[in-house]
Formats: structure tokens, sequence, C-alpha cells
């Protein structure tokens, strides 16, 4: 048996099937939780009685704790006995066992200790804090989220969380920054008063090349601690933005670089991002009559999050921007939050956001509250990143604020618009969907890099590391590649492979190289060129639309692997 309290109850019998733990009677729940939360020690009757009714007893408290455990033993262990309850009578308490039934939180705590039996450095620490991060997604306790008995644990928990998340952050620096700054960004919503995760979130986004987000950060955290503790940011977190600013001046005053006479030479420049093309994309979010809602749309890489911070620095003061991909379980209003920390919302718009609960829809008192923020003489943007799974009561506040809020402009960024069929996010309606394509030769003439179009394949997020060392330039290719393929046919990979060190090739010999048909290898052969990913060539054949990309799925492939597939190719010509 299972029994799992971070997130909603749930509890699973011994062959994974649901048993009725939400039909249980509240305080039977309650009596469940507080005794899943103090699993470590026994708990008197009157130490439970007092945490589940507090100062508000029943006359015989002893009696309706004996009812309420019998209830659960009932409900989740019908045909159990004495020797196989979970719930344990013992020195005239109550005990969860947790060696007959495995509680998740018992779990987390006994990941939690084993870290400080690790020596640093040890690689087994990665995979405890994967371990950690994967049972703390979620606090426990939503159902009673002011309990006294709960608040110490839900402390506990988002402790665990915020400092895996902290330490999985700075192992990816290195090899995958994109990662590092999505770790340390969940961090920092679990914890906005945390220095370490604005000082995580900045350090990686300077390590992808984009001096301005780091810069948001900064700001984001000066207006957090500022205005709900009355401090300001910490000489290492101001020394960081000095760097970047520095960076940046001395960025814009060097000469170009001396050209380049192959796809594939990459130098160690300090890192340089600049906003390039999307002039027509701005100009129509600007412009008076920009319509309600404007889907922007693009793969992994073609520069959405780069698209809204540019259209921040086209609204100053104006805009809001939220990431919805870590909004789930108490995050679910995460993104919210950050558009009105942007927007500099009242406190108490910002009050509101904080003590919905995760399962509720805003009522009506909240909304006006958060409504009052987007009530301006000019156009306010609303912005969501990674907006795809917004849940329905999200989508739903969506709808009102954009009902009752005349000057709002909702901008959602998400991959594909197949992605949202069938989900809640699709009531919104698309009046507008932008597709951010490949930037073409003429929008990147200001690099004034030769090569460059046929080394990033027009696609951002390999443009802003083309500069970059190859290490940090080869990781960020293969993650756009895995990310671009990952909704494909199995086989679209292995046509990336073959294309990669074999070059050019037609429809057949895809087939014959990897063993499906002709059907399948077309099919195929559209996404990767739809995802941009190849490039249709004048002979028919198809081939790599970024020699970073080719380079790197290349490198995955073993020299027996390009020396069979090679003699293939031979024998079928």
């Amino acid at each position: 048996m299972r029994v799992k309290v971070l997130g909603q109850l749930t509890v699973v019998d011994g062959d994974g099937g649901l048993l009725p733990a939400g039909e249980l009677p509240r305080r039977a729940r309650q009596v469940l939780a507080v005794l899943a939360a103090r699993h470590d020690r026994i708990q008197s009757k009157d130490a439970l009685a007092d945490a589940v009714w507090g100062e508000d007893l029943p006359g015989n408290h002893a009696g309706a704790l004996e009812h309420y455990v019998s209830v659960i033993r009932r409900r989740l262990q019908p045909q159990g006995s004495p020797a196989t309850w979970f719930i344990v009578t013992r020195s005239g308490g109550y005990l969860f066992d947790t060696g007959r039934a495995a509680l998740d939180l018992a779990g987390l705590r006994q990941s939690v200790r084993k870290l400080d039996t690790l020596t640093p450095g040890d690689p087994e620490q990665l995979r405890v804090h994967e371990e950690i991060l994967g049972l703390a997604r979620e606090l426990p306790f939503p159902e009673d989220p002011y309990a006294d008995w709960a608040e110490p644990v839900r402390g506990e928990v988002s402790v665990a969380a915020v400092n895996a998340l902290l330490k999985l952050s700075s192992m990816a620096l290195a090899e995958d920054p994109p990662r590092s700054l999505r770790l340390a960004q969940e961090a920092v919503e679990l914890n906005p008063f945390l220095e370490s995760g604005y000082h995580a979130a900045m350090t990686a986004a300077v390590a992808m090349g984009r001096p301005d987000d780091a810069l948001r950060i900064f700001e984001r955290c000066r207006q957090v601690l500022d205005s709900e503790l009355g401090v300001a940011p910490s000489a290492e977190l101001a020394q960081i933005k000095r760097a970047v600013l520095a960076s940046r001046s001395s960025d814009l005053a060097a000469p170009a670089p001396a050209p380049q006479t192959t796809s594939t030479v990459r130098t160690s420049a300090a890192p340089h991002e600049r906003f390039l093309g999307r002039l027509t994309e701005i100009r129509l979010m600007v412009e008076p009559q920009t319509p309600p809602v404007v889907h922007i749309v693009g793969p992994s890489g073609a520069g959405k999050s780069a698209f809204l911070a540019e259209l921040g620095r086209h609204t100053p003061g104006r805009i809001g921007i939220g990431d919805a991909g870590p909004a789930v379980g108490v995050l679910r209003l995460s993104w919210l939050r950050s558009v009105l920390t942007d927007l500099d919302a009242s406190p108490a718009a910002v009050e509101a956001v904080d003590r919905a609960l995760p399962d509720h829809p805003l009522g009506q008192a909240e909304l006006e509250l958060i409504a009052a923020t987007f009530e301006r003489p000019e156009q306010v943007f609303l912005a969501v990143d990674d907006a795809r799974d917004l849940d329905a009561s999200s989508v739903a506040e969506l709808a009102w604020l954009s009902r009752h809020c005349p000057a709002l402009r909702i901008v959602l960024a998400y991959e594909y618009p197949s992605q949202i069929t069938g989900r809640p996010l699709a009531g919104l309606g698309t009046p507008v969907v932008m597709r951010l394509s490949p930037l073409t030769a003429e929008e990147l003439e200001p690099l004034a890099t030769p090569g460059v179009r046929e080394l990033t394949g027009g696609i951002p997020a390999l443009v802003a590391v083309a500069r970059r060392p190859r290490a940090v330039a080869d990781a960020v290719a293969m993650q756009v590649a895995r990310r671009r393929t990952e909704w494909m046919a199995p086989p679209a990979w292995e046509m990336l492979r073959v294309c990669a060190v074999l070059g050019d090739l037609g429809a057949s010999e895809l087939a014959v190289l990897t063993g499906h048909s002709v059907t399948d290898v077309l099919t195929c052969v559209d996404a990767l060129v739809h995802a941009h990913l190849l490039n249709e060539c004048a002979d028919g054949k198809v081939g790599h639309a970024s020699a970073l990309v080719r380079d790197a799925v290349a490198a995955q492939v073993s020299a027996a692997t390009v020396l069979y597939l090679r003699k293939q190719l031979a024998a079928a010509s």
C-alpha cells in the first residue's frame, strides 16, 4: 500500500488500485494527514485532537478520534487486521507505520537525510536531488494550507524542493544552460525571497548569452525584496548586474568580428546576443488596434521568450511576463504573480494570488483587484510563456480579464497550434496566430558574420550561441534537435542521424538506410522540414538546415555505424 500526501491525498493498494481516500469524511482525512506529517513519532490522542480541532475540541475527543481511525481502517483496509493496519494503536495513541504502508513524505525525508551522508562531488548526489525534486514538486496538505500542524511540513518540503532545484540548476549550468535557467526560475517561484534563486537564474541567463533577461531577473528581485521586506539585493547580486551592464557596453563598442571562411568555426568570445528581425511582428503588437489575444508559436529555439522580452523593451512598464511551465499544484498561478510583479501591481492584488488555493478558481473580488492593474489609458500586455498547459481555471480567469479590461492585450506563447487542440487554452480562441520562422539572411546581416545562416539555420537559439565555446553550442543544438523531434515518429531521429553523417539524401535512399517504407520516410521528412531541421535541395534531396545541429548529431554516431551506413548507401547506388 502507498499513501501520497505531497499534493492531493491519494492511497493505492498493493496492486496499484486507487482506494477511496478522497471519500473519507473531512475530519478523517485530517486525522490521516496529521499522522502522516508526524509519522516518525507516536501521537497521543490529546496531541492528535489538538492538531485536528484546535480550540474547538468535541466533548469526547478521544471517542471521536477512535471513530475516525476506525473509518480510515474500514475504508482503506477493509480486509485488514491489527497485524496489517498501517494506523497502529500504540501507547494509548496512534502511529503511522511506514513499514506497512509506503509514504511519499517519509521517502522524501529519507532522501534528504541520505544527502548528508554523501561527500561533495559524489555522482549519487545528482540522482538523489532528482529524486527529491520528483517527490517535492507539490507541497503537502493543500486542503489545510493554514493549519498550524501543516505549516512546518510545508516549509520543510519547500526547502527541500528549492535546495534540489538550485543544486540541479548548478549542475546543469555547464552543459545545459536553458535547463539551468528553468530550474532556477522554479526555485524563485517557490521562494521569491531567497536571493540564491535569483543568483542562479541570472548566472544561467548570462551563460545563455541573454543579458537582458539577467537584468530583468535582477529587477524582479529588487522589486520583491523592496516591497515585501524593505531591503535591497545583496552586494553579490548587484555585482553580477554591474558585470552584465559592463559586458553589454563593451559588446556594443567592440568592432565587428573578423570574417570566417567555414561554417564550423567557433570562438570563445564573450557571449553576445542581439535581437534580430521580427520587425513585422513587433509592429503588429504595438499598433493601437492590436487584437485582444495573440498567439506566438514556434518550435523550441524559435525565440518566443526573446520575442516577449523584446516586446517588453518596446512597451516599458506596460507588460508583465509569466512562465506557465511550472504552473501546477500550489504553483498554479505562479505566472500571474510574475505578471503582477512586473507591472507593479498593488500588494492587495498580489496577495489575492498568493491566497488562492491550488484547485479553486479566483473569485469575483480577487479578479476585480487584479483587473485594476490593467486599467490604464494605453495598451497593457499580459504575456504567458509556455502557455499550452494552462488549466481550465487559469483560462477562465484570463477570459474574464480580457472581457473586463479594455486596454488589456493577452499574448500566449507555445510551440505548435496543434498542442492546444482539446486543451483549455483553445477556449480563448485564436484570432491571430503568429509563427516565428527562422531568421532570414537579411535579418542576420547586422551580425556581419559570413556563414551564420548556414551554421544556425536561422534558428534564434543557435544564433545566440554560434560564437560560444563548442561544448555550449553543441549542447544547445542537441537540445533544439531533441525538443523539435520529440513529438515525431521514431524514424525522424534516424533520418537526422543518417543525413548528419552522409550528407544530402533522397527519400528512396533514406528508406534503404533506415529500413522504413518510403511513405513513412516522406511523412517524417515533411515533419523535419516543417520543424526547420532539414532543408529541401534543388535535386529533390534533403539535408541539414543547420551545421550546428548536423555536427552535434553526427558526434553521437560511432565510426563503426558511419562505415556501415556508407557501405549500405554504396550498395544501394
